[in-house]
């Protein structure tokens, strides 16, 4: 299991992290977006499956 956290910057690019997140990755888990000041987003994953370096330098954001 992974906990990963990314801050991004509109709902949008949230979505997009998440498409990538579900339908690429296939990655199955808990998926939150959590709305932040100026029109940016959280998106906190809780994965069930751990995804490789390689992969989370790939998906849009940055990750803390």
């Amino acid at each position: 299991m992974q906990h990963l956290t990314f801050g991004v910057d509109s709902l949008e690019e949230a979505n997009q992290l998440k498409d990538i997140l579900w339908d690429t990755y296939r990655v199955r888990g808990e998926v939150e977006l959590i709305p932040q000041e100026h029109s940016k987003y959280r998106v906190n994953v809780i994965s069930e499956k751990d995804l490789t370096p390689v992969q989370l330098e790939k998906l849009p954001g940055k990750q803390g």
